[in-house]
This record gives C-alpha cells, sequence and structure tokens, in this order.
C-alpha cells in the first residue's frame, strides 16, 4: 500500500543519514529532526497495518535514543573544543601578545586545531619540534626561552595573518601563502586590498652634506671683465757697497722687474631632463640640478685652488717647487718621518718673515684628520699646543696662537706629505672671477630632452710666494 512504501522510503533516507554522522554533529542532528518529524506524520495516517506500526514505533524509538547519544556526543566534542581554545590562548599570552585582535581564535575540529600547533611549533622551532594541540602547554613549559617564545608569537602572527587556522595555503618554510585562494583583506597584497593604503610623500629632500673648501673665505678674491689680469712684481733688490772719501765707488746693477699674470678658465656641466619630468615632478628638477651643480662646480674648484696643476685650471699651492726663489714655495721639516711634532710647527711659523706674522690673514690649513692628530699634541712640560678660542661660539681654534682652518683637499699625515700650510693668505693667492655660474637651456637639439649647459670662469694662482710655507712630514 502507498503509505507503507512511503513509509520504508523515509526509513531509508534515516538509515543514509545516521550513517553520514560524524563530521557535523550540529547539521546531522538537526536534519534527523527533521526527519523524525516527517515519520511520525507518516504514522499518523497508517491505521489498517498493525505490523507496519509496530515496525515504525520501535524505528521511532530507536531513534530517539540515537538523538539523545548524538547530543550527548555534541556537547563532549563542544567542551573538548573549547578546552583546547583555552590551551592556545594560555600559550599566546605566556609569549607576551599584546594585539588583541588575535585573543578570539575559533579551532572548530581537532584536525584544524593539530593542523596550527603543528605549523606553528614546527616553524618557531626551526622545523625540528613538532607536537599535537593537547601537548602545547606542557611543549611551551619545555622550551622557556626567550628566543623561542620570541619565535613563537612572530610566528602565530604570521600564520594567523596570512590564512587563519584552516592551514591551506600556508607554507610554514617561509611564512607566505602558496598559490591559493586568499579569502581575507590584507595590506601585504596589492589585488586584497594593499593597494588602497596610501603612501605620504614629503616634498622636502634629505641632501648629503659635502665638505667645501674655505679657500675663497681666506685668499683675495677680484673680478674681472677679460680673459686674464697681470700684476709687475718687484722681487728683486738693490746693490749696495762700500766707497773711501776720495775714491767714487763702480756702477752697480739695478733691481730687476717681473710680471705675473693669472688666466681665467671655463669650468662646465652638461645634463638632460624631459620634458615632462619637469612639468610633472613634485621637487623643481630645474632649481634642484642648478643648486647641486654650483656646489659641485665651488668644490671643484676649491680642490683646484691645491692640487690644480694650471692646465685648463687653477695653479694649486701645492703644485710649486720647494725652494725660496721666485716661483718656489719653501717646504718645511716637521720633524719626524711619518708623523707630527710639536717642534714641527714651531719650525713652519717662524720660517715665515715677521712681516707676515703679523698680518690678519694668517692662518694654519690642514685636514680635518691633521687637526685632530694636533690637537693631541703637547710640549714637554705636559700643556697641550691646541688652544681653543676664547670667544663665544667661534669655532676657530689656534696652534701657536695662529688659527687653525681645515680643508678636505689638503694630504693626511703619511711620509713625505705636504700636511700643513702656513700663510698670509690675502698676500699668498688670489682668486679672480669672471662669471659665476651660468645655464643655458636648451629645449630644441635633443627633444624631448631639455638640456642644461652650466658654465663658470674662474682662475687662481700662487701671488706672493714668500707670504706662505709648507709643512712637509718628514725628518
Amino acid at each position: 500500500m502507498p503509505e507503507t512504501k512511503e513509509t520504508l522510503d523515509v526509513v531509508a533516507d534515516i538509515q543514509k543519514e545516521i550513517e553520514k554522522l560524524g563530521t557535523n554533529v550540529k547539521e546531522n542532528v538537526a536534519e534527523l529532526n527533521k526527519n523524525y518529524v516527517k515519520l511520525k506524520e507518516i504514522v499518523d495516517r497508517s491505521h489498517d497495518d498493525s505490523y507496519d506500526k509496530n515496525f515504525i514505533d520501535k524505528l521511532a524509538a530507536d531513534i530517539s535514543t540515537r538523538q539523545e547519544a548524538l547530543d550527548k556526543k555534541f556537547k563532549e566534542q563542544t567542551d573538548e573544543a573549547v578546552q583546547r581554545l583555552d590551551k592556545i590562548e594560555v600559550a599566546l599570552k605566556r609569549v607576551g601578545s599584546s594585539d588583541s585582535k588575535n585573543n578570539g581564535i575559533q579551532i572548530y575540529t581537532k584536525e584544524q586545531a593539530e593542523q596550527f600547533a603543528k605549523s606553528v611549533l614546527s616553524l618557531s622551532a626551526g622545523g625540528e619540534k613538532s607536537v599535537t594541540i593537547d601537548k602545547v602547554d606542557e611543549f611551551i613549559k619545555a622550551n622557556n626561552d626567550s628566543d623561542f617564545l620570541d619565535n613563537y608569537r612572530s610566528a602565530f602572527l604570521k600564520y594567523c595573518r596570512a590564512r587563519g587556522l584552516d592551514g591551506k595555503n600556508w607554507n610554514p618554510q617561509n611564512g607566505f601563502l602558496t598559490p591559493g585562494e586568499q579569502k581575507a583583506m590584507l595590506s601585504a597584497s596589492d589585488p586584497d586590498g594593499g593597494v588602497l593604503i596610501p603612501v605620504a610623500m614629503n616634498t622636502n629632500l634629505i641632501q648629503r652634506v659635502w665638505e667645501n673648501d674655505i679657500m675663497r673665505s681666506l685668499a683675495s678674491v677680484q673680478g674681472i671683465t677679460t680673459t686674464a689680469m697681470e700684476w709687475m712684481v718687484d722681487w728683486d733688490e738693490a746693490a749696495a757697497g762700500w766707497e773711501s772719501e776720495t775714491v767714487q765707488g763702480s756702477e752697480l746693477n739695478t733691481p730687476k722687474w717681473d710680471k705675473r699674470r693669472i688666466t681665467v678658465h671655463n669650468m662646465y656641466y652638461r645634463a638632460r631632463i624631459t620634458q615632462q619630468l619637469i612639468e610633472d615632478a613634485a621637487v623643481n628638477p630645474e632649481t634642484w640640478l642648478s643648486d647641486k651643480a654650483g656646489e659641485k662646480m665651488g668644490r671643484v674648484e676649491g680642490a683646484s685652488f691645491f692640487t690644480g696643476d694650471g692646465i685648463t685650471k687653477p695653479r694649486g699651492i701645492l703644485t710649486y717647487a720647494n725652494g725660496t726663489n721666485y716661483g718656489q714655495i719653501q717646504q718645511v721639516n716637521m720633524g719626524a718621518a711619518a708623523t707630527l711634532t710639536a717642534d714641527g710647527f714651531v719650525n713652519v711659523k717662524y720660517a715665515l718673515l715677521e712681516n707676515y706674522l703679523n698680518l690678519p690673514s694668517l692662518a694654519w690649513v690642514m685636514n680635518r684628520s691633521t687637526v685632530a692628530d694636533a690637537m693631541k699634541m703637547k710640549y714637554g712640560d705636559g700643556t697641550y699646543i691646541w688652544k681653543p678660542s676664547m670667544i663665544a661660539n667661534d669655532p676657530t681654534s689656534s696652534i701657536l696662537d695662529i688659527p687653525v682652518r681645515m680643508s678636505p683637499s689638503m694630504p693626511t699625515v703619511a711620509a713625505g706629505a705636504l700636511a700643513v700650510v702656513l700663510a698670509a693668505w690675502k698676500e699668498f693667492y688670489m682668486i679672480l672671477d669672471r662669471l659665476g655660474v651660468t645655464v643655458q637651456r636648451d629645449p630644441y637639439t635633443a627633444k624631448p630632452f631639455i638640456e642644461f649647459y652650466f658654465r663658470k670662469r674662474v682662475g687662481g694662482d700662487v701671488l706672493n710666494f714668500e707670504a706662505g710655507k709648507i709643512g712637509v712630514i718628514s725628518a
């Protein structure tokens, strides 16, 4: 009869549902209740077949028993999951996590919890240790050292942020996602929200500070309107002799004249910038490039005032031959083969004529490292030859009562190095300026680039050879 066949079909469905129980208890219990209600409706419609009714009553009682067992099992599994969650939270608090967002961890099944424990603990222990979730507390206590706890916390945060607790797409060796589905939004991935994070751009430039030469602040500087300047030099002296009262002396030689010439040289810098960069850049490229070119030209010319060979550039003071004749600069031994000496500074100072020792432009010039060595030097009685400035906020100090200035173009202390210069600089060296830094802007020759051509015309040379002395590191 129709009721019996329908009853058997329902029973078969229920038996199949019972066989599938275990993976998700809560869902199976709900489905079982639904089938139970349906079965009772069929029983109520069955009046004629007592055998079927008895069978169905027995089956219904069996279903009720099974439902009670499933409810009990569901409660046990729920309690077990809560206990495991408590262990994870206790372990996390032990390693000092301050991230409140990670306190709400949910571990729904034993398999998920064990996968989480194995991945995190294996990574934090370098891949050599692995435990199941019910041993987490014991494992943490057994490895209670700061390095391990720090590694555990780091691995835990990386694991949770990357994927969560299901263990999918997680590579415990490097802590990154393997190719696969990414459900969460995070800043580390551009497609998953990283592109939404703005980056602040500050228009201020952090620039390197370069050590500049100080020759322009010491020497004489003269502006001219032509390519060179000449001076007459009175370097020679008259002759004199003795004669008797009645006998006239013979004719003596007259002094010789000389002429000193300083030529202006061309310094340049060429560079290109695209028109689009000039239009769109947050920082003005033209102004920036002009400043950089001017600073570099200043350093290049400053170095030439000390070491330039005079060919297409100024002539430097360190390139002249040793001597006391015109066209030579005297080099004074500093008293030791490879180091400074206090007596060496005395030797250099008093090699200079007294006339120049009293001039206001008199100063020592040496490298910054040489100054550091000089500050440590003492006289025989233990007093330092270095004296700090007596003027407030004045960085200039003195050696033998003469101011000290620093130049990066001066050699450092070494055997044979020309490490120290003492001069009355206004008398000693002349700088000629024909033109400051100028720029030509060419937007036509190399389109879409704009070419910038920077030029400076400057010259420099020794003016008075006896107004300066060089200290050489030598015995």
